[in-house]
């Protein structure tokens, strides 16, 4: 692999891509772009190539309150990268 690939030039720095964001519960998904920041210890960054929402994804994008449940919600963690 070519050592200039994108991969090499965002290495520690934030990246933009576009995301399915729910900004509230049940409401429709709108594709934003986000900003990533770096990774950080114990993290990976992969670049991901394709995406899918699952029954999770769904049933917590219907859900409006719990533990677990915060808006904006990214879905999709489904991923091919």
């Amino acid at each position: 692999m070519d050592k200039t690939s994108s991969f090499s030039i965002h290495e520690g720095k934030p990246i933009r891509c576009k995301a399915a964001v729910s900004r509230k519960p049940g409401e429709a998904l709108v594709i934003e772009e986000i900003h990533v920041d770096p990774s950080q210890a114990y993290e990976v960054r992969i670049k991901i190539l394709c995406t899918s929402i699952c029954h999770t994804d769904v049933s917590f994008w219907k859900v409006e309150s719990g533990p677990l449940v915060r808006f904006p919600m990214i879905l999709g963690h489904e991923a091919v990268g």
